[in-house]
């Protein structure tokens, strides 16, 4: 098959490819050396390396233009940066993406860290969480744990039915503690106990004691 080669219009002095040291960048320019000389080049869209004091670069120049095109070395131990100039998307949509880190990997959003999806596990030996508010919702929550401490200056619960079942309850309070009920019914199966240094048992009409033998005294 004959394949037909349109070349480049222009002279092929228009613009060439070298290589450069970068002196230092700021905003989307870097400062190159090239010829014995500082040159101000401005780095390129596909460029997303940031460029810093140091690196070896690929650079295309004309006579009216240069550009940084790539890094293509820089001494190891010193921190890469991929800069994007503005919103950004990093996307498989017909596959797996990781992110992979062999000591640590952090997610920072000035403003806003937001996770969506059908299913979020999270798999760690040791879990911590900071915040000023934590707010969590919920249909449905299931917990299975091995111990449980809570912390806690105040705690407020307002549900329309609690259920708890145990195998034994204990509880310790230095104060005093109130309870306000509309009714309160306690079934228990074997023995029922109260000691107390005073006892005041008031009621607005009856008390009702029944038993097959009442000890009093």
């Amino acid at each position: 098959m004959k394949t037909n080669v349109v070349p480049f219009a222009g002279s092929t002095a228009d613009c060439i490819l070298t290589t450069a040291w970068v002196k230092g960048a700021t905003g989307d320019s870097a400062m190159i050396e090239f010829n014995g000389g500082a040159v101000n080049a401005a780095i390129a869209f596909s460029c997303l390396v940031r460029p810093v004091a140091g690196d070896k670069v690929l650079v295309a120049r004309s006579e009216r233009e240069c550009h940084v095109l790539a890094v293509l070395e820089r001494s190891a131990g010193r921190e890469t940066t991929i800069e994007f100039p503005g919103d950004a998307r990093l996307s498989a949509p017909n596959g797996r993406m990781n992110l992979a880190s062999g000591t640590e990997l952090n997610l920072i959003g000035a403003q806003k860290t937001r996770m969506v999806s059908a299913d979020t596990q999270i798999v760690s030996g040791r879990v911590s969480v900071h915040a000023d508010t934590l707010s969590a919702r919920a249909d449905k929550t299931e917990t299975r744990l091995g111990a449980v401490q809570v912390f806690a200056d105040s705690i407020d619960t307002v549900a329309k039915r609690i259920t708890q079942r145990v195998d034994t309850l204990m509880r310790w309070v230095e104060g005093v503690e109130t309870l306000s009920i509309g009714s309160l019914i306690q079934n228990v199966r074997k023995i029922m106990t109260s000691h107390s240094h005073h006892a005041v048992i008031t009621a607005k009409s009856d008390i009702k004691i029944d038993a097959e033998r009442i000890h009093m005294g």
